[in-house]
């Protein structure tokens, strides 16, 4: 269940009852925010959780200005050393990367940009600009699955495969999980192995949503492995015959 939102009370769920069942008429769990779950036949009904961030999902994200990196126009031997390690195609590299000549590579999510740092001084990773509420959906094939991932590298490799968002986190904003519900039927869950756990409890927030959701547990990130090993993992064989 949501964290959001905590059990009120009992009633008849319609849909036990249609074939004959739900004889004491409690079967169906209402929750403080309307949403309903019977957890004998899994009947669900969206309560307002969903309503109250209708418009808020409805309407482009609040931007905020930002200082970017600048962009050299020339990619570094680091840089293109260490995204082909990962196997990104130049075409991929050019439409989503870019060398910044104070030392860094940078990934252009439009609205804000996340940076890996090659100075050998600093932290590791920094972004600018404001990744939540502009988390991007990559995109290279018509499906009703989504993946949400960690990082960038991770996410234009799955999207080869399946349509995909990175989260420069490990935390999965419910607003998030909210927009993509709008626009897809199935999720999956794809953080480091280290963070079971949390994507465990993650997927289960998003499981009232979604027709299907589903965590996927690996030794390495997604980025470290073959699109035919993606494929299996996500068990795309099956998607592909839906579509």
């Amino acid at each position: 269940m949501f964290i959001l939102s905590h059990f009120l009370y009992n009633e008849r769920c319609p849909k036990c009852s249609a074939n004959g069942a739900d004889k004491s008429g409690n079967n169906l769990a209402v929750y403080s925010d309307t949403h309903k779950y019977c957890f004998a036949c899994g009947y669900y009904e969206k309560g307002d959780i969903v309503e109250r961030h209708r418009v808020k999902l409805n309407t482009q994200p609040k931007l905020t200005s930002f200082t970017p990196f600048n962009n050299s126009g020339i990619m570094d031997s680091k840089g293109m050393t260490y995204l082909k390690k990962y196997g990104l195609t130049n075409d991929e590299i050019s439409k989503n990367y870019f060398w910044d000549s104070d030392g860094y590579l940078v990934f252009n999510g439009i609205n804000y940009q996340n940076a890996r740092n090659f100075t050998g001084v600093g932290a590791k990773y920094i972004s600018r600009g404001t990744i939540r509420g502009n988390e991007p959906i990559l995109q290279n094939t018509q499906n009703d699955s989504v993946v949400i991932v960690e990082d960038a590298i991770s996410a234009i490799k799955v999207s080869r495969v399946l349509p995909s968002v990175p989260i420069h986190n490990s935390i999965i904003p419910l607003e998030l999980i909210l927009r993509l519900s709008k626009r897809f039927k199935k999720l999956f869950v794809w953080l480091d192995k280290d963070k079971n756990f949390s994507a465990l409890k993650q997927a289960g927030n998003a499981r009232l949503l979604f027709e299907e959701v589903r965590t996927i547990w690996t030794d390495l990130d997604p980025k470290c492995y073959s699109e035919s090993e993606i494929k299996k993992f996500l068990n795309v064989i099956d998607m592909e015959k839906q579509v």
